[in-house]
C-alpha cells in the first residue's frame, strides 16, 4: 500500500467514525458535600445530546457501572419517561434518542433522613456503536450537623401500599395529604381525618413522596405495589 492509498484509507476511517453516534452530557460531573438529609430526596438533572450525523444512530442504552451508598438509601434514575429504583449494576436500559435531540437524565437518591456519602456513575452508549459513550457521575455527602426533625407525629401505613393507605396524626384533626411522584409531579391530593382509609387503587406502581400541606418539615417516601 503506497502513501496515497494509506492516506485515503485513514480519511475514510475518520469519515466512518464521524458518522457514528456522538453523544455527550451537558455536564458529566456533579458534587455536593452539603446535602440536607432531612429532605426526602436529592437529585440532579443532566441532559444528553445526540450529535450524530447518521440519522440511523438513534438507539442507546444506559447502565449504572459503579455505586457506593448507605444501605438504607435508594438510588433513582429517571429518563425516557420511566424511573428505575435501585437499578442493578451493569443492567442495560434501552431508549431512543433522535439525532439532534436531548434526553433528560434525573439521577439521585431517596435519603430517608439517613446521613452518609453517595457516589454513582452512569454510562450511556450507542447500541450500534458502543465505542461512542459518555459518562455522568454524581457524588454527595450529607451535613453531619443536621438533626432529624419530627415535630409532628405522623404515620403512613402500610408501606409499601396497595389499594389503600392510612395516615395517622397525633390528634383527631384533618389534614390535606399530597402525593408526588419522584419527578415532582402532583398525583394525588385529598383532605382526610386521622386514620381514614385513602383509596390508592388508581395510582400506578412506583415510588412516591407524601407531604402534608402546611408542614414543610414532614415528608415520607412510600412504594406502591
Amino acid at each position: 500500500m503506497n502513501i496515497n492509498h494509506l492516506l485515503i484509507f485513514l480519511l475514510l476511517s475518520l469519515v466512518s467514525l464521524s458518522s457514528s453516534a456522538q453523544i455527550v452530557f451537558d455536564n458529566d460531573s456533579f458534587k455536593d458535600n452539603s446535602v440536607d438529609r432531612k429532605g426526602f430526596d436529592y437529585s440532579i438533572k443532566a441532559y444528553l445530546t445526540n450529535n450524530a450525523t447518521n440519522p440511523d444512530d438513534t438507539l442507546f442504552k444506559w447502565k449504572v457501572v459503579s455505586l457506593s451508598q448507605p444501605s438504607n438509601w435508594e438510588l433513582q434514575v429517571c429518563t425516557d419517561g420511566e424511573c428505575i429504583a435501585d437499578p442493578p449494576l451493569e443492567r442495560t436500559h434501552p431508549f431512543i434518542l433522535p439525532v439532534g435531540e436531548k434526553e433528560e437524565f434525573k439521577i439521585g437518591w431517596a435519603l430517608f433522613e439517613i446521613a452518609g456519602d453517595g457516589l454513582v456513575t452512569v454510562v450511556v452508549s450507542s447500541t450500534n456503536h458502543p465505542e461512542n459513550a459518555d459518562t455522568v457521575t454524581l457524588e454527595i455527602a450529607t451535613l453531619s450537623n443536621i438533626k432529624k426533625i419530627n415535630n409532628f407525629n405522623i404515620k403512613v401505613n402500610p408501606n409499601p401500599i396497595n389499594d389503600h393507605m392510612f395516615v395517622d396524626f397525633s390528634n383527631d384533626s384533618y389534614k390535606t395529604i399530597v402525593m408526588y411522584d419522584i419527578l415532582g409531579n402532583k398525583v394525588f391530593s385529598k383532605q382526610v381525618f386521622s386514620g381514614e382509609s385513602i383509596n390508592t387503587s388508581e395510582i400506578n406502581k412506583g415510588v412516591y413522596i407524601i407531604k402534608i400541606e402546611g408542614l414543610s418539615d414532614f415528608s415520607k417516601v412510600i412504594h406502591k405495589n
